[in-house]
């Protein structure tokens, strides 16, 4: 997803954000921080809007394998524990979706859209994991320098995106 442009700002890599939309984008890197921890996975993909996939979960977890963990994702889903905390994430992707739609980065019809994040940095994608057929691979090609992300919030340095990214790039890792 190329970078686009919301208000007087691009959303891309070393750019200012509008303050409501970085707010957003802060609210949705830290409860996934917090929905992460609980999971012990190292990132998920989120809906935006959090209804916007044909699944019935709003999230899809990736193992330590980075492989979709849809199990893992559903008992999440269903905790009594982190349920506030999904819900209130769920309302920050709604929030997030009419901005890009005020912004008219995505119509309002537009389905599939998604978010990833590590619980640091968050990137926004017009693509949507699917459990069966999503995998490292698919990660891979979103953290890749020509990658279909665009950042919004930076990854964590030390985290797996930027293993991802190192990977994509063709870079040594040591």
């Amino acid at each position: 997803m190329a970078p686009q442009h919301i208000g007087e700002r691009s959303l891309g890599r070393g750019t200012r954000l509008d303050p409501r939309f970085r707010r957003v984008v802060q609210d949705i890197a830290t409860l996934s921080w917090g929905l992460l921890a609980v999971s012990d996975a190292p990132m998920l993909a989120l809906a935006v809007p959090s209804d916007g996939w044909r699944q019935d979960l709003p999230i899809l977890l990736w193992d330590r394998w980075l492989a979709p963990h849809e199990q893992g994702s559903r008992d999440l889903c269903a905790s009594v524990s982190v349920g506030p905390a999904l819900d209130a994430l769920c309302v920050a992707a709604d929030e997030l979706f009419m901005l890009l739609q005020a912004a008219r980065i995505c119509p309002a019809e537009a389905t599939g859209i998604s978010i990833v994040t590590d619980g640091t940095g968050v990137a926004l994608i017009a693509d949507m994991p699917v459990a069966e057929t999503a995998d490292a691979g698919w990660l891979l090609a979103l953290a890749g320098h020509h990658g279909r992300a665009a950042t919004m919030l930076p990854m964590a340095d030390d985290g797996i995106w930027a293993l991802l990214r190192c990977e994509a790039e063709g870079a040594s890792i040591h």
